[in-house]
C-alpha cells in the first residue's frame, strides 16, 4: 500500500468527522523575493505584482493539495484582512485585494473540480456593507456571484476562503442569515440545554453555519508562520469560535510557503497521534519519575534565564 494512502487512511480513521485545519500563510512576499530576487540590485522591489501573485498562489495551492492528499477534509484559509484596506496604503490594498480573485479563475476552478472541492467565501458580508462604488464592495459582489453559480454537493472536500472578515459583524448578522424559524428553534434548544458541552456544540453548529454557509466541524489545528517572532493570528472567524478543547496551534519559524510535504505530514502526525504528558486526575501520580523531573527542572531554569527563549519576541535580523 502506498505510504501516502496509508497515512491518509489513518487520518480519516482518527477524525471521522473530517480533519479540519486553518492554514494562515504568512511571508508570501518574503518568499517571492528570497527565491526570485535575492541577487538583484534592489531585491525588495516587486515590480510585477501579478508575477508575485501567480507565484504565491501556485505555491499555496500545492500545499492545499498536499493537505487533502494526507487525509484532510476541510481547510480554512485567510485571503485578505479588512485591515489590509487601510494599513499598507491604497496601492497595496487594491492590488492585494484584486489578487484575491485568482482563487476563482479558470485554473483554480479546474483544481476544485479535479479534487472534488467546494469553495466557500466568508467575510464578504463586510465588503458588501460598504458603498457600491467602492472597489471592496465590488470584490465582495464578484465572490457572491461565483458562489451563487457554483453547484455545491454534500460529501465534497471544502475550502473556506476568508475575505476581509469582521467576526463580530458576521455574528451580529446570524439571526438575519438563518431566518426567524431557525433562530427560534435554536433559542428553544439552548434554553432546554442542561449540559455545557451540549450547549457549546449547539452554539458552534448554529453560528458556524450562519458564518460559513455550510456545516463544518470545529477545526482541530491552526498552522501559521512566526518568521518575525511576533506571533500573529491571521485567521479571525474560526478562532473567534474556538472555545478551548483539543485545538492545537503550530508555527513555523520561516515563511509558510517553504513548508514541504514531509513537514506537513509531521505536523499532522503529531496532531493526530502525539501524546503529550497530560493528567486528567488531580495530580501526576505514577506518570513521572525523579530523573525526568530533575531534567525538566534544569531545562526550565535554563529557559527562564534567557529572554530570547520567550515566544512572541520580535526576531532581530
Amino acid at each position: 500500500m502506498n505510504e501516502m494512502v496509508s497515512f491518509s487512511d489513518r487520518i480519516r480513521e482518527r477524525y471521522p468527522e473530517g480533519l479540519t485545519g486553518v492554514f494562515a500563510p504568512g511571508g508570501t512576499r518574503t518568499t517571492f523575493i528570497l527565491e526570485r530576487q535575492r541577487n538583484q540590485e534592489n531585491p525588495g522591489l516587486i515590480s510585477d505584482f501579478s508575477e508575485y501573485a501567480d507565484y504565491a498562489f501556485d505555491r499555496l495551492f500545492d500545499l492545499i493539495e498536499i493537505f487533502f492528499d494526507l487525509g484532510g477534509q476541510n481547510l480554512i484559509v485567510p485571503l485578505f484582512s479588512y485591515q489590509g484596506f487601510y494599513e499598507r496604503g491604497e496601492e497595496y490594498a487594491e492590488q492585494a485585494a484584486r489578487m484575491c480573485l485568482s482563487v476563482i479563475d479558470n485554473t483554480k476552478i479546474a483544481f476544485y473540480e479535479r479534487l472534488h472541492i467546494d469553495p466557500y467565501f466568508v467575510g464578504i458580508d463586510t465588503l458588501q456593507h460598504l458603498p457600491e462604488d467602492q472597489f471592496a464592495h465590488q470584490l465582495g459582489k464578484e465572490f457572491e456571484n461565483f458562489h451563487n453559480k457554483w453547484s455545491y454537493q454534500d460529501g465534497r472536500r471544502k475550502i473556506i476562503w476568508e475575505v476581509a472578515p469582521i467576526p463580530l459583524f458576521s455574528f451580529w448578522r446570524a439571526h438575519e442569515v438563518m431566518g426567524e424559524q431557525e433562530h427560534k428553534a435554536f433559542e428553544t434548544s439552548i434554553e432546554q440545554s442542561t449540559d455545557l458541552q451540549d450547549m457549546h456544540d449547539k452554539l458552534y453548529r448554529y453560528y458556524a453555519r450562519a458564518v460559513y454557509g455550510t456545516d463544518i466541524p470545529m477545526p482541530q489545528f491552526y498552522l501559521g508562520s512566526n518568521r518575525n517572532g511576533d506571533i500573529k493570528l491571521r485567521s479571525m472567524l474560526p478562532l473567534a469560535m474556538v472555545c478551548g478543547g483539543p485545538f492545537r496551534m503550530f508555527f513555523t519559524e520561516y515563511p509558510s510557503l517553504f513548508i514541504t510535504r514531509d513537514i506537513l505530514q509531521a505536523i499532522l502526525e503529531n496532531l493526530a497521534f502525539g501524546k503529550p504528558l497530560r493528567s486528567t486526575k488531580i495530580d501526576y501520580s505514577g506518570q513521572v519519575t525523579s530523573e525526568l523531573l530533575d531534567m525538566e527542572y534544569q531545562r526550565v531554569l535554563q529557559l527562564s534565564a534567557d529572554p530570547k527563549k520567550i515566544l512572541g519576541m520580535v526576531r532581530k535580523r
